[in-house]
């Protein structure tokens, strides 16, 4: 019970600290004060340029020093300082999110970069991310599909890249070269970095980024077999970034490009349970991408206010590897290669009047022109186990935030779209070599009379905001969603990376959800609150039929099915507070969520009951100091056929800061940070990690939270 002492007597200390040094610059003048998500604030992610208190959406903001500050490695971690996500790790670096009781790997939920969809393979999609690259991220909590089309059920994440300020108004271009951040974490022998080349002058920004990480297996509390590591858990990454402009008059021409390759290895978790303690390996080496941009933006014209129009380009390649030689003899290797993915939009803004109005059409195509090789390198032969395949989604939509009255505010969304998937009728080697069994020949055959596939979608929002004075105000929001189903999904596949197949379904239908929320928010100079209760109700849901128990469960063949009717009803608490001209700051998140299958009647498995974080921040001259508190509820309801119970657990993480320009002038902006994630060495198994429960339960099974971090960090927050 000591450290728990600690824990309590901590904060009252720091406050204390506080005190003495708040009288000690009492003579100081008055700073300004800065509204916390008050005004200024606006997000990419809601499709409007409006404030973020007006907004009928919940959309969480994580800026640009909360990503440089907190140690990490990855990207997915730091998302859990917004309500509503839950990390569902993998390995030290792999891993999805859950967003309001979903994981990302059941696409119903989407992230994008500066508003474009980071399309590709949603197990991985995280792992390319470094947090130290990016301006901030936006995080719209709940329904988006009326504004994101397919998939935007759950949520939207955001990423708002990093442009050059250097010598912007300069009138010759000039180039400087800095470090971002530099760090080392010990649980796993972390080093990370990033560098930039920033230039700007004579119309032109730019700004080169190269980012680098590796790290080992990470170690945890518990110690198994002699080792307390997570085996199989190591990463290394490297990426090369650049985002260019060219300004003349109203007009901004510009390229975003990207290249990364990473090493990451699951250690369990999501297609690797019951994991490394089992002799279960699991990797992908590499993941390989690159990714072209060009756009322009205009401000001056004569139908509207703002234009955007552009096109990109990405491409992605991934070699899986699959070892289980020590628990069932089988050893795969997939060649994912050739995803390629186009698109483009083009988006005008325009008041008229109270009406805010975004409006415009965009499309997407991801062709997969090279079926996926299965490797078995125990027997050295090779399988294909799908086909060829396309889909493509042209949409229009519309916006319009409307000023209704002085303390009211409504938002209308509304967007069609048309998918069309087609799959080729080269079968693959693997429907070949088993056409004598008759469920894979009827799925072969399906997929022959279905090889064109059309789905359309009519989705839309209806949003409210009445302020019932300065400073509360009432949020309501009810929308009609859809899920179209991809064409893996339709197909044969492998989900997750496992080796095992599903056999085709190409006549599954989309499923459709409906959200309702209402919530309250709170907000003044310094403090921000909001509580908001949501509703989601699913039809035509779509789930791998051996996780429903469902009639397709003979030899090991699964199939995606509509299953039938689901929900997922909770609550999302987040609230800012500053006081003492912003030197003491604290900062929480919480979120219940309640699911069900509807069509089965039981739990809907892997769903975080009840979990959140309290922050305490203290802000000075020369130094700062942060305590942050993570806790995760005991998860006791739940299907006893997919899942085990989980205890609850809480861990304390702290960072200590030193602004070295505070100490000169040389050095400023730059900052020193020493800290620790897990500092009381808590053992944690997520609620939301997948578990084998016909294997027992052992470090990675689930998969464990890391052991205490101690981390050094330099970062230059120009």
């Amino acid at each position: 019970m000591k450290y728990h002492y600690n824990i309590l007597c901590l904060p009252l200390i720091c406050v204390n600290i506080a005190y003495a040094e708040i009288g000690a610059n009492s003579q100081s003048a008055e700073k300004d004060k800065v509204r916390l998500e008050k005004s200024v604030v606006t997000a990419q992610a809601a499709m409007s340029e409006i404030p973020i208190e007006l907004q009928s959406k919940q959309i969480s903001v994580i800026d640009n020093a909360s990503l440089l500050h907190k140690s990490t490695g990855n990207i997915q971690s730091i998302l859990e300082s917004a309500p509503g996500i839950v990390y569902s790790r993998s390995g030290g670096v792999n891993g999805q999110i859950t967003f309001r009781g979903q994981n990302s790997n059941l696409q119903r939920s989407i992230v994008m970069i500066d508003g474009v969809r980071y399309s590709g393979r949603s197990t991985l999609e995280f792992n390319a991310l470094d947090p130290y690259q990016f301006e901030s991220v936006e995080i719209l909590r709940g329904a988006g599909s009326s504004l994101w089309g397919s998939d935007a059920q759950n949520g939207v994440i955001n990423f708002r890249s990093r442009t050059s300020t250097y010598n912007r108004a300069g009138q010759s271009f000039e180039a400087t070269a800095r470090i971002r951040a530099l760090e080392y974490g010990s649980v796993n022998n972390l080093f990370s970095g990033r560098a930039e080349v920033l230039g700007g002058g004579g119309g032109w920004d730019m700004l080169i980024g190269f980012s680098a990480k590796s790290a080992g297996d990470y170690s945890t509390p518990i110690k198994e077999n002699g080792s307390n590591k997570a085996k199989n858990s190591n990463f290394n990454y490297y990426g090369i970034d650049f985002n260019i402009g060219y300004s003349k008059d109203s007009t901004r021409y510009y390229t975003q490009g990207r290249l990364t390759r990473v090493e990451s290895h699951r250690a369990g978790g999501l297609g690797a349970a019951p994991g490394s303690s089992h002799k279960i390996f699991m990797s992908e080496n590499p993941i390989s991408e690159y990714y072209l941009r060009v756009g322009l933006q205009n401000q001056t014209l004569a139908f509207a206010d703002s234009m955007e129009s552009y096109l990109y380009y990405r491409h992605w390649d991934t070699d899986i590897w699959n070892n289980r030689l020590a628990f069932n003899n089988v050893n795969i290797n997939q060649k994912v290669y050739d995803n390629n993915y186009f698109g483009g939009r083009l988006i005008y803004t325009s008041i008229i009047g109270k009406h805010n109005l975004a409006y415009g059409a965009e499309f997407e195509s991801s062709i997969s022109p090279k079926a996926v090789q299965q490797i078995n390198l125990v027997n050295n032969t090779t399988n294909t186990t799908n086909r060829p395949h396309s889909s493509t989604d042209f949409a229009a939509f519309i916006k319009d935030d409307f000023n209704a009255s002085q303390s009211w505010y409504l938002s209308a969304s509304l967007r069609g779209d048309y998918v069309l998937t087609t799959i080729s009728k080269t079968r693959s080697s693997t429907e070949l070599n088993n056409s004598s069994n008759s469920i894979s020949a009827e799925s072969s055959k399906l997929l022959d009379d279905n090889s064109i596939i059309h789905n359309g979608a009519i989705t839309g929002a209806l949003g409210s905001v009445y302020f019932l004075n300065d400073y509360i105000s009432n949020v309501i929001n009810l929308s009609h969603n859809f899920k179209a189903p991809s064409a893996g999904t339709r197909m044969q596949t492998t989900p997750s990376g496992s080796s095992t197949l599903t056999i085709a379904n190409p006549l599954i239908k989309p499923e459709y959800s409906q959200t309702a929320e209402f919530g309250f928010r709170i907000q003044s100079e310094n403090h921000f609150a909001s509580l908001t209760g949501f509703y989601t109700y699913y039809t035509n849901m779509l789930a791998l039929s051996s996780y429903q128990n469902a009639t397709i469960n003979q030899n090991h063949l699964y199939r995606y099915e509509n299953i039938g009717k689901a929900m997922i009803a909770g609550a999302e608490l987040e609230g800012k507070h500053s006081f003492f001209d912003e030197r003491v700051t604290i900062h929480y998140v919480g979120a219940y969520n309640y699911g069900q299958n509807l069509t089965d009647d039981k739990p809907i498995a892997y769903l975080a009951p009840l979990y959140g974080q309290v922050s305490l921040g203290l802000n000075f001259h020369k130094w700062y100091f942060n305590l942050t508190q993570r806790a995760y509820g005991a998860k006791n309801r739940i299907d006893s056929t997919e899942e085990r119970k989980i205890p609850a657990y809480t861990m304390t993480d702290i960072i200590l800061g030193l602004k070295l320009g505070g100490f000169t002038s040389t050095l400023q902006d730059m900052e020193l940070l020493i800290g620790a994630s897990n500092l009381f060495n808590v053992v944690g198994r997520n609620p939301v990690t997948a578990e084998n429960i016909s294997m027992a339960r052992t470090l990675s099974n689930p998969l464990v939270e890391p052991g205490r971090n101690i981390f050094v960090k330099y970062v230059w927050n120009y």
